[in-house]
């Protein structure tokens, strides 16, 4: 079956992240969804943190869809939602 990537941004919290583990989805990465200051006074994140998940799926959508049943019910915490092959 293929792998997709999917991104979203928001928050997770423990909870979450056990629920998407045990729906068999691999968190791959965080990064900021902004960063501010300067190279003279340094860089700071700010925002809601931008998520990467790998997920087995016959498509895009299933894979969007199986991430977002995977963090119920707290899904209204969560925006961005975009999904790729991986």
């Amino acid at each position: 079956m293929p792998s997709f990537h999917v991104r979203f941004k928001g928050m997770l919290t423990g909870q979450e992240r056990e629920r998407l583990t045990a729906a068999a989805i691999r968190l791959e990465g965080r990064r900021s969804s902004m960063v501010v200051g300067s190279p003279e006074t340094g860089m700071a994140p700010t925002g809601r943190p931008i998520y990467t998940v790998s997920v087995e799926a016959a498509s895009a959508e299933e894979a969007l869809q199986r991430v977002r049943n995977a963090i119920e019910p707290d899904t209204a915490n969560f925006t961005g939602w975009e999904s790729e092959p991986a």
